[in-house]
């Protein structure tokens, strides 16, 4: 570990890894999903764990983050049905690059979507998409982390340039 003092953004989730650098920002990865509205997958590269005093699993991290960041859960439809207020994002179609940024002002992710062009003509046509995060390390967890109350959604207004 390193003893250098490590400056914090507020707004950014960090992990922590006692084999290396002691700190350094929570990663992100996307997958575009072409459906009848525009839905992109969020999901953090690494995983928090958290211990209770007590003992036990504390709470996770990222998830207190999208429950504290204006997202809601899945289930809560009424709590996702209108785009996320100070929320935003913006895809560099030449680029492929989807920019999304919190309502603090923060970036929340940054990269690429390789998203189709039916994608893109469904997000430009609603101006929004549907963005859905959680307990998973991709699309195909989306189901059982639903059941277990740990996914959550944010409908968030895009612009494409």
């Amino acid at each position: 570990m390193s003893d250098k003092e490590v400056p914090l953004d507020g707004g950014t989730m960090y992990a922590v890894d006692a084999g290396s650098e002691p700190l350094r920002p929570l990663g992100m990865q996307a997958w575009a999903v072409d459906a009848q509205r525009a839905q992109v997958v969020f999901a953090a590269s690494h995983r928090v764990e958290t211990f209770a005093l007590a003992g036990g699993r504390g709470p996770d991290p990222y998830l207190v983050g999208l429950a504290s960041g204006g997202w809601s859960r899945f289930e809560d439809f009424e709590g996702w049905a209108e785009p996320a207020a100070d929320w935003s994002a913006v895809l560099d179609v030449a680029g492929d690059v989807l920019t999304v940024t919190s309502r603090d002002g923060v970036c929340f992710y940054e990269g690429g979507l390789n998203c189709p062009r039916a994608w893109r003509r469904t997000a430009r046509r609603h101006g929004v998409f549907v963005a859905l995060a959680g307990s998973i390390t991709g699309p195909r967890d989306i189901a059982e982390a639903q059941l277990r109350g740990e996914m959550y959604a944010l409908l968030c207004p895009v612009v494409l340039v």
